[in-house]
């Protein structure tokens, strides 16, 4: 099952059915990291309440991001090729930032009007539970300092005054604004997101991407394939986070499963590759930086040579095609 097919169908599972549906808030600081966050609910049959309006909105913002027909999803290895897609991270202990979440003893208080200056998102939460078996995914939303009206007070706000609709007071308390906007998900332990960049803000995103460049180094290592290996741990450490992101992608590649033995007797066959390594007791040798990335370019099979015409293409991003007679069949 391909990532998209496995999101949509957990999304769906509980969006089409009578979920509940419940908004939290994020703290910046604090021993408890959640707030639950109440909202007017009118009437238990009143479909036009505060908080059905919500739910409706976000709801509809999630089919149309994650569920869209030509919504793209990626394995976050894939980074490096920069893609408009989104992208899934699976979250565990070397990186588990929404880890609060499986906790039982979060949001036990409500949120309130002190609580505003330590706001930093919303949580909004949908489940469904049937005979005991619980499913749920969260959809986050980063409160903006864009989204707070009158900051700077820079003009005055009214508000009718209690049982006294005729008379109008100052809103001296004002608190944000939820928006119809959804920046991430967060289904079991996977986060699902075209907003990087704002994972690497406030997410330590970028300590993910070095310990996952990290460890495509030492499977490379395992291989005893290269002879300097030193040379593969000074590059993916460079300062630039781009070199850690094109090693990430290393793994998902055949080349790195083949015998050392062949992979070497194959490139000596290949006008490409012949010529591009030194290889020393039957080891590559990493003369600089470059041949590193040469050595990337190898392992990921960026360079596709067409069986029909004979021309190579450079292919930064690859997916595996399907037999013609599966295509058809589809």
């Amino acid at each position: 099952m391909s990532i998209k097919e496995r999101v949509t169908t957990a999304i769906n599972e509980i969006l089409n059915e009578q979920f509940g549906f419940e908004i939290y808030v994020i703290l910046k600081n604090g021993e408890n990291p959640i707030k639950k966050f109440v909202l007017d609910e009118g009437k238990p049959t009143a479909k036009n309440s505060f908080k059905n309006k919500i739910k409706l909105d976000i709801k509809e913002e999630i089919i149309k991001q994650f569920l869209n027909e030509e919504s793209e999803y990626s394995d976050v290895a894939d980074l490096a090729n920069e893609q408009k897609r989104i992208y899934e991270i699976n979250q565990d202990e070397s990186y588990y930032p929404f880890k609060f979440l499986s906790s039982t003893e979060c949001a036990v208080n409500n949120f309130s009007i002190k609580d505003k200056d330590n706001a930093d998102a919303f949580l909004f939460k949908f489940s469904f539970q049937r005979k005991g078996n619980l499913k749920q995914f969260w959809g986050y939303q980063k409160i903006r300092p864009t989204s707070i009206p009158n900051r700077k007070k820079l003009f005055f706000q009214l508000i009718p005054k209690l049982n006294h609709l005729d008379i109008f007071e100052e809103l001296k308390d004002q608190m944000f604004v939820i928006t119809k906007k959804i920046d991430l998900l967060v289904i079991n332990e996977k986060i699902l997101t075209k907003d990087i960049k704002l994972l690497e803000r406030h997410f330590s995103f970028e300590t993910f991407i070095r310990a996952s460049a990290e460890k495509a180094v030492s499977a490379i290592m395992n291989l005893k394939i290269i002879k300097n290996e030193q040379k593969l741990i000074d590059f993916v450490r460079r300062p630039n986070k781009r070199y850690a992101q094109k090693m990430m992608q290393i793994h998902n590649f055949p080349v790195a499963a083949m015998n050392k033995e062949i992979l070497i007797s194959r490139l000596s066959s290949i006008e490409r590759w012949k010529d591009s390594f030194i290889i020393q007791d039957g080891e590559f040798y990493l003369r600089h930086f470059a041949d590193v990335e040469l050595l990337i370019d190898l392992f990921t099979e960026r360079y596709t040579k067409s069986e029909v015409s004979g021309q190579e293409y450079d292919t930064a991003v690859k997916k595996k095609a399907l037999p013609i007679n599966q295509q058809n069949s589809k």
